[in-house]
């Protein structure tokens, strides 16, 4: 949800599921900065690794033909710090937005209607049109959760009573990214037959290996 690549990889993820017979199995997790609030002090001692995203990420979507801007506010709550230009990453009890972006695609997913959640609420989010996108209650997101077909009373009630049950969820998600069963443990990460796939420049990779197992196209109706 906080990933700009995995935003830039999301046209091609329900195109091809229309134009194929392929069913792509989403798994949500929780971004890094939330698993290792030591990550922004990473980036900081490689100098360009965040400068370069920022001119790659930009420049991809544009390749792809996707609109994007950075999301007003980050998902990932910070406070400012002295010793770093990124900031601090606050604790988890105090990421209520990433907390419930993670909650509701985690229980979207679950019901099978996980890119149609995504096609609505990763794309308000990311694509700029409307900010801050978690005004009045996320009142923006609810909608966009109805306009892709889910009851957003019903969803939002269950990650509200259950939080424990949609974090263990993206935990254990993460987790299965952990222990060397996918071999990474970045985003976006396809796996097909225990073999990887990582970014949104291995897409055409990714068909072409689903192509050699015999992938077709679905017929025209």
């Amino acid at each position: 949800m906080r990933s700009p690549y995995c935003y830039i990889a999301l046209d091609r993820c329900i195109q091809y599921q229309r134009k194929y017979n392929l069913t792509l199995e989403l798994r949500p997790v929780w971004p890094i900065a939330i698993r290792d609030s030591s990550w922004f002090q990473a980036a900081k001692d490689m100098k360009y690794r965040l400068p370069y995203q920022d001119v790659d990420s930009f420049r991809c979507a544009a390749f792809h033909g996707v609109q994007m801007r950075y999301p007003v506010p980050d998902p990932v709550t910070q406070e400012a710090a002295d010793d770093s230009p990124y900031g601090r990453i606050l604790p988890f009890e105090e990421q209520p937005d990433i907390q419930f972006l993670t909650r509701t695609a985690c229980a979207a997913a679950e019901m099978g209607k996980g890119w149609e959640y995504l096609n609505m609420v990763m794309r308000l989010v990311w694509d700029g049109e409307t900010r801050p996108w978690n005004q009045d209650n996320y009142k923006w997101v609810k909608r966009a959760i109805d306009q892709a077909g889910i009851d957003s009373e019903t969803l939002v009630k269950d990650v509200t009573n259950n939080p424990q049950k949609w974090d263990d969820i993206a935990s254990k998600n993460n987790e299965d990214q952990a222990d060397n069963t996918c071999h990474h443990t970045g985003v976006p990460l396809f796996l097909f037959k225990g073999e990887p796939f990582f970014g949104q420049d291995r897409m055409d990779v990714l068909m072409f290996r689903l192509k050699q197992h015999g992938l077709t196209e679905r017929a025209k109706i």
